[in-house]
């Protein structure tokens, strides 16, 4: 019978778990008694995954610690892996991108520890079978993977080998069940890992008789801190080296198990993700989807997610911008570092344990790729354009507007611009989440954006005035069709006909954008196709997202308003300003002072207008109930009465204006 290798391995890699802690935090607890343990007991290997951000705070501010990984990697204790340098979700990215990541974290390990890593861990465990040839082309020999992954290769306890196009790369599998916590007997663990290796044995036969198993255990921080503290590894390392131990388990690094193991199981795994991903009661869908242990990938969590889909959408798109882009190689690195910044995978993915958190990365990628669309935007080749394509990948064609000063999308589903981000200003200004029964009181039926049109009953109007889910959906969830579009004159104009439910009249709306550098014109156009008067309100509903939200943070938008010739500003600290409503207004400007931006309206008559403060709530990690995010909701409203056949006409300028930033206070910063 051969010997089973056991592989501890730290992986650093944030992911769900790891909530807001600090590194400097992180540090204390966990990397420099883990360091100081390794120290003292040379007889101990292990492997720790190292990303670029962890790199950089130690090689600043903990140069120690290098100093001791170096020695522990010459004497052959200690194993670095490599990755992502900023934990991008590899096959969500073009290979140019996945390439860029994997190097730059080899080089940068390679230069500061002194050794090259082999070996690396993926951010989420998300796996796809075109990684092979970015992984091999990266001179990287294997990985670690979440066993629930590998499927019918799951209890062999020996490496995998994939081969994809003539390039191949070993695979890891790293066993969950086998984590020990702080009151785990070492003689249980010796005990549990000998009789699972044993069964695999009973029901495998090789070349090689009895080939050497083993085993990766792969520790989060939150899991390996306890094990630390109570010096579970101390113990584990006496008991091997006690006359307990029938010395057929022993310690090793996956390199060092490499080099004297040549068994190892051809394989195919085509997709897959961490099933920690699908625990989540956020996405009902999906959990479905791991407890039937369907294949699933990390494009089946994005189905479920639409704010990190969103912002995926976004990414491919700006990285397209960048590799397509050759005028300027140095305007073109610079962007390219931007956009490797901006695909860190804790944007993308939903951290439950730390949803603000969550939110202010996806925002902060948003101002990444912003930055990135201004430096390429000075290009003195730069021209503005509308195009016409599948933008979100959901089947339809979107508007996307890439202007001077801004970019934005406009979508057939509901018409309404679905993402707005001010090269000057701050993140996505329609980044919004939706309103969810269980945690707001109610759901939002239709989704958030700018230029939302509703067309509601008297007794609709005052329900949605009171802040409650109202109306048909009229026009707020209906599919527009594009009637024009043209790229020259940056025009676009979409149709939408409905029956409005509770009078069984049909409308017919037609919808005009004129997009320009500052802003755009939408022209509405509402006819009565019933065989009756229609006496209903129509109102244009926007949602600006507040991209500087925190909890110890009040800063919210600055808004201004001329209502009957006189200006007035609104008063959010009101405890009555939730329904707050005016009859005869001109302009709205609302200002994200912090990002010095104004957005200001201005419809072409007087009309109604109502505001309010919308606050999104999710559980925290105590389960307790919190706003996370906020948004304005500004509508604009007008009385129609239409006799039939007859049609009336409407229309908003919407301009995006640079304003003198906030100071911020010193509690803010």
């Amino acid at each position: 019978m051969g010997s089973t290798y056991i592989c501890f391995h730290l992986n650093t890699f944030s992911l769900l778990t790891e909530g807001n802690d600090s590194i400097e935090k992180k540090f204390q607890t966990v990397y420099k008694p883990l360091a100081k343990f390794l120290y003292a007991n040379r007889s101990f290997p292990f492997s720790i995954s190292i990303n670029g951000n962890l790199l950089q705070f130690l090689k600043k501010r903990k140069n120690e610690l290098i100093t001791i990984f170096k020695e522990l990697v010459d004497r052959k204790q200690l194993e670095i892996l490599g990755g992502a340098y900023y934990d991008a979700v590899l096959p969500l990215l073009f290979p140019v991108d996945r390439n860029g990541q994997i190097d730059l974290l080899t080089s940068e390990i390679r230069q500061t520890i002194g050794k090259r890593p082999r070996g690396i861990t993926l951010y989420a465990d998300a796996w796809d079978s075109s990684l092979v040839n970015n992984i091999n082309t990266c001179g990287i020999e294997y990985i670690l993977l979440d066993n629930p992954i590998i499927k019918d290769y799951k209890y062999a306890y020996l490496p995998l080998i994939m081969t994809d196009l003539g390039k191949s790369v070993e695979i890891f599998p790293y066993y969950e069940e086998f984590i020990p916590d702080a009151e785990t007997e070492v003689s249980s663990f010796i005990t549990q890992i000998s009789k699972a290796v044993e069964k695999a044995q009973k029901k495998s036969q090789f070349i090689q008789m009895e080939p050497n198993r083993v085993i990766v255990i792969s520790l989060s921080l939150e899991q390996i801190l306890p094990l630390i503290e109570s010096k579970w590894f101390e113990k584990l390392s006496e008991y091997l080296a006690s006359d307990q131990s029938d010395g057929r388990i022993k310690l090793s690094t996956p390199s060092a198990y490499r080099k004297d193991e040549f068994v190892k199981l051809p394989a195919y795994i085509s997709c897959g993700v961490s099933e920690k991903l699908f625990e989540d009661e956020v996405f009902y869908g999906i959990r479905i989807l791991a407890k039937d242990k369907i294949n699933a990938s990390f494009y089946n969590y994005l189905e479920n997610y639409v704010s990190g889909s969103a912002l995926y959408r976004k990414i491919l798109y700006t990285s397209n911008l960048v590799n397509q882009y050759k005028n300027d190689k140095i305007r073109k690195k610079t962007a390219r570092d931007k956009l490797w910044l901006a695909q860190k995978g804790d944007a993308i993915i939903w951290n439950s344990k730390d949803i603000q958190k969550n939110i202010a990365n996806r925002q902060e990628a948003y101002k990444y790729l912003n930055e990135i669309e201004k430096i390429l935007s000075d290009d003195k080749n730069f021209r503005e354009t509308i195009t016409n394509y599948d933008y979100d990948c959901d089947g339809l064609k979107e508007y996307v507007c890439r202007m001077k000063n801004f970019f934005s999308y406009i979508s057939l589903i509901s018409g309404a611009m679905m993402e707005l981000e001010v090269l000057k200003g701050g993140g996505n200004y329609v980044d919004n989440l939706s309103k969810k029964e269980v945690w707001d009181g109610e759901t939002d039926k239709y989704r958030r954006g700018i230029f939302v049109d509703h067309v509601f009953s008297e007794e609709q109007f005052a329900r949605y005035m009171a802040g409650e889910a109202a109306g048909d959906g009229i026009f707020s969830r209906i599919q527009y069709s594009e009637s024009r579009y043209s790229q020259a004159h940056k025009e676009i104009q979409l149709t939408a006909s409905a029956v409005a439910l509770e009078t069984k009249q049909a409308i017919f709306l037609k919808k005009k954008y004129i997009i320009s550098s500052d802003g755009l014109y939408v022209q509405y156009i509402l006819r009565n196709e019933s065989d009756k008067v229609l006496k209903m309100k129509f109102a244009v509903e926007s949602n600006l997202t507040n991209v500087n939200f925190a909890e110890d943070n009040n800063s919210f938008f600055s808004l201004e308003l001329i209502d009957s010739g006189e200006k007035v500003t609104a008063d959010f600290t009101d405890s009555d300003f939730s329904q707050k409503k005016l009859q005869n207004l001109s302009t709205v400007r609302a200002s994200d002072l912090q990002n010095g931006v104004s957005f200001v309206f201005e419809p072409n008559e007087k009309c109604g207008y109502y505001y309010r403060k919308v606050e999104f709530k999710r559980p925290d990690r105590n389960g307790e109930i919190k706003t996370v995010q906020n948004c304005l909701v500004s509508t604009l409203f007008w009385d129609i009465e239409l006799e039939t056949g007859m049609e009336t006409e409407k229309n908003i300028n919407f301009a995006i204006v640079s304003v003198k930033k906030q100071k911020k206070a010193k509690g803010d910063e």
